[in-house]
């Protein structure tokens, strides 16, 4: 491929000197176009002994813009390179330039590292290179080699571009004068276009332009820069500058969901996300309902996927669908409210690109109130170029690593399904098959019995849980805690509590672990051991961006409303009614509060709610 190159000049021994430097250091074909803004003798004569150059004159004093836009008007080649004569290049430039450009197919433009320039190009150079740029160059592209970065903005006074982008985007806008913000205006239509723009780590080229700080000449420019800055204001309303280093390209999502029989909440779930993501991806494991009919309403990518009794098979199965730059990934009974749905788009618009998962809220459980009583949070959005795999036949989970994002989006479950013995059954069927559980199976496992009431089963499987030693730590201090409820509710409250204190060998108290045992302590009537546990509770700061599964009330207002019942046990009311008032400030209409008030407005000692 031919390339054309747009040199613009000024002055006769900058064009003498670059051109030469361009020749000596380019191998591969070009076609010069040099833009002069008159023609005087002395260009004449260097035109006469280039005539392989093609040389247009425009009009004096004529802008960067309009040089630049001349000289594409006689372009014919699909790749341009616009350069000012103050610009040298290195060996390689233009095959290292070129394939930046070219390996990304969304890119409008390329440009190269430069030192002494502004922003994400340049590149500070030392004096190692004894004078000698092609050593620097060579060193660069070694280290480099093939590597770019993704930026917002590129200076005009070497940038390789893309012939049907320039005329797409249309031309340089020659209502900057002279030169300056002509090269932002068009970074910033081309970001709105939906272009991408790279600078080459791989490609040096030199900036020999001096400006003396304080002289005629650099005072020309600094007001010249001013003066079309107010210009881009004038045309965008904004801060041009400011615009570009705060641009965020717009991520594309892809939803990726698996079900079965999801007629009642399906619509529900894919009406909440409608307008933000860009593509869903359904993977149906066996529906015999209309769950398929509704899933076509909003889209045509449904899969059929056959049920292997594996979670993380199907999950993966759903991803690799995926076309977009990231993937979400729901439950039919996840819906995203309004302001959580706004927020997501929001986040879509302005995630940093090098971003790879965004961890979110994962909302469970509400009062009658719809005070959210339980949640946790999960690795939602992740970048699908990561190729992140589900593990885990039963309760999956998704193996991700590097720059997490911690969004204050939640995902609310809304469950409409009665409780299911399915998850019990797959563990039931492995343990009978004789295979071998991990740690985390051995978890879930116990919270399944658990949730059955099995009590007696679900405290082994904790055990052994417990026993292998290399669990998440936050598995760890819950099953201390889920243990303790099994040992309760088995008539051992001794061992209950032991089990619970034991949580402590490996973290600070956790307000879940201090309710548990200042109840297991009123069930006994100590009062005095509940207040302790449950002041203590009330005493903690919860933590914030913490993957583990949140008992809100625990952190909230129930230490509070138990300390109110404890003080009133114990004949101190005023505490009591204290602490009434500090629960009401969490849940200032729920009836317990409102009959407790109502207590010690009449002072009636009649036992109070709990």
């Amino acid at each position: 491929m031919t390339m054309d190159i747009v040199f613009l000049t000024h002055d006769m021994q900058d064009l003498r000197e670059s051109v030469s430097n361009l020749r000596l250091s380019t191998e591969e074909p070009f076609n010069l176009i040099v833009v002069a803004e008159e023609n005087t003798r002395e260009l004449a004569d260097w035109h006469q002994q280039n005539k392989q150059a093609r040389l247009l004159i425009g009009r004096k004093g004529q802008s960067v813009a309009a040089g630049y836009n001349l000289g594409a008007s006689a372009s014919s080649s699909p790749l341009i390179v616009f350069m000012r004569d103050f610009m040298y290049v290195t060996d390689g430039w233009l095959a290292r330039l070129r394939d930046c450009l070219l390996r990304h197919e969304r890119a409008a433009a390329a440009a190269p590292l430069s030192s002494g320039v502004s922003g994400a190009q340049n590149i500070p150079v030392s004096n190692g290179h004894g004078g000698n740029f092609n050593y620097l160059a060579n060193g660069l592209a070694s280290a480099f080699d093939g590597q770019s970065i993704q930026v917002n903005r590129l200076l005009g006074q070497f940038l390789m571009m893309r012939k049907s982008a320039f005329d797409q985007l249309g031309e340089f806008d020659e209502r900057f004068e002279q030169e300056g913000y002509e090269d932002d205006d068009f970074c910033y239509r081309a970001l709105l276009d939906g272009y991408e723009l790279h600078i080459a780590k791989d490609c040096y080229v030199r900036y020999e332009r001096q400006l003396k700080p304080n002289s005629k000449e650099s005072l020309l420019y600094m007001n010249q820069l001013a003066s079309n800055r107010d210009k881009a204001f004038e045309k965008w309303g904004f801060d041009l500058s400011a615009a570009l280093l705060n641009w965020r390209q717009p991520i594309t999502i892809s939803l990726c969901m698996i079900v079965k029989n999801e007629e009642q909440v399906l619509e529900r779930c894919l009406s909440s996300v409608k307008g933000i993501v860009d593509e869903i991806i359904l993977v149906d494991t066996g529906s015999n309902d209309r769950t398929k009919e509704i899933a076509k309403q909003f889209t045509d990518r449904i899969f059929d996927f056959e049920w292997i009794n594996d979670f993380a098979e199907a999950r993966n199965f759903a991803f690799q669908q995926a076309t977009q730059e990231y993937i979400l990934w729901l439950d039919a009974d996840d819906i995203l409210l309004e302001e959580d749905a706004n927020k997501l788009l929001k986040l879509k618009n302005s995630l940093p690109s090098d971003t790879d998962a965004v961890s979110m809220i994962y909302n469970l459980a509400f009062d009658e109130h719809g005070n959210v009583t339980s949640s946790l949070r999960r690795n939602r959005l992740v970048k699908r170029a990561n190729n992140f795999k589900w593990i885990g036949a039963v309760h999956e989970y998704l193996e991700v690593y590097g720059n997490t994002h911690y969004a204050e989006i939640c995902i609310t479950h809304d469950r409409k399904h009665t409780q299911s013995s399915r998850n019990l059954h797959i563990y039931e069927n492995k343990e009978a098959e004789g295979l071998s559980f991990s740690s985390r199976d051995f978890y879930y496992y116990a919270n399944e019995l658990l949730d059955h009431g099995l009590w007696e089963r679900a405290l082994n499987q904790y055990e052994r849980f417990l026993e292998r030693g290399d669990g998440w730590i936050e598995d760890v201090i819950s099953s201390y805690g889920k243990a303790g409820d099994c040992l309760h509710n088995l008539g051992r409250t001794f061992e209950a509590k032991v089990k619970v204190l034991q949580a402590f060998a490996h973290t600070l108290p956790r307000a879940e672990s201090c309710c548990r045992l200042g109840y297991y302590h009123m069930e006994e009537s100590n009062y005095e051991a509940a207040v302790y546990w449950y002041k203590t509770a009330a005493a903690l700061e919860k933590p914030q961006h913490t993957q583990a599964l949140l008992n809100h009330a625990c952190w909230s207002w129930l230490p509070h409303l138990q300390l109110c019942v404890c003080y009133n046990k114990l004949g101190l009311n005023e505490l009591a009614n204290e602490h009434n008032e500090l629960a009401a400030a969490y849940i200032p209409d729920d009836k317990r509060i409102l009959s407790n008030r109502s207590y010690f407005q009449s002072q009636n000692r009649t036992p109070i709610n709990s």
